[in-house]
């Protein structure tokens, strides 16, 4: 009979240093700096540690930073059943810019002139935003479409269509407004497959005018935080500290 691994999820008050012990390895909480893709912190975490046995849950795209778990040894297999839960992210939006890829990190930004918006009328568009239950997704996403990830796509240059799906928004709120640069500062909390990318298109959609997004940082992701995660510049001295306190073995014996 084939029996279930019941997993202890551990908490904030398990966590030492942004390493997380669980059966088998370790998560590690690493804040992500703008730049790397996901793979390659994977790869930073694999020569520190030196286990090969390392993965990561939920991408986190190049221009992206913030919270991004590593799982090092048996416990990369744990990762999707012990991270459930919402996520959150702090993001910035531009109006007044296009881009096919709705971000700054197009080659193809351009520039058009609009009006300008209150706060008021700025909360009032996502409020609206906030009640919808489907979203299409952006070009660039992890999102599979005729065997392609859309964000290989979309750095080409190219186009697909995408059907709409499922969207699932806990929260939605202004941080800030600047008026006079026309740039919305937000937080966004929701489940799986809510783009940011998105809402900020539609955002400028639902204002009447184009934007783009110029910031983005995971904040949260189940029941973690980002105050919790390590810089990757101090993983080395972070994890060598974790392996003396716990005896944990930086080699393959928990690959």
């Amino acid at each position: 009979m084939l029996v279930k691994r019941v997993l202890h999820v551990p908490d904030a008050s398990d966590q030492r240093s942004g390493i997380l012990p669980v059966p088998d390895g370790a998560w590690i909480l690493i804040d992500k700096p703008t730049g790397m893709t996901s793979f390659d912190v994977v790869a930073r975490v694999r020569r520190v540690t030196g286990i090969k046995k390392t993965g990561h849950a939920g991408t986190l795209d190049p221009m992206a930073t913030g919270l991004l778990v590593v799982g090092v040894g048996k416990a990369t297999k744990l990762l999707g059943q012990g991270l459930t839960g919402g996520k959150t992210y702090e993001a910035v939006a531009q109006l007044g810019l296009t881009s096919p890829t709705h971000d700054r990190d197009s080659d193809k930004v351009l520039s058009v002139e609009t009006i300008t918006f209150t706060r008021d009328q700025v909360e009032s568009a996502l409020l609206r935003l906030a009640s919808r239950t489907k979203q299409i997704p952006p070009l660039v996403s992890a999102l599979k479409v005729k065997g392609q990830p859309l964000h290989k796509v979309a750095r080409r240059g190219w186009w697909l269509p995408r059907d709409s799906r499922p969207l699932e928004l806990e929260a939605l709120n202004v941080l800030d407004y600047d008026a006079e640069n026309a740039s919305v500062r937000f937080t966004v909390s929701g489940g799986g497959g809510t783009y940011v990318r998105s809402l900020v298109r539609d955002l400028g959609t639902e204002l009447g005018v184009p934007a783009v997004l110029t910031e983005l940082r995971r904040v949260a992701a189940g029941p973690y935080k980002i105050e919790q995660c390590i810089p990757l510049d101090s993983l080395e001295q972070r994890w060598g500290e974790f392996t003396q306190s716990r005896g944990f073995p930086s080699d393959e014996s928990t690959g």
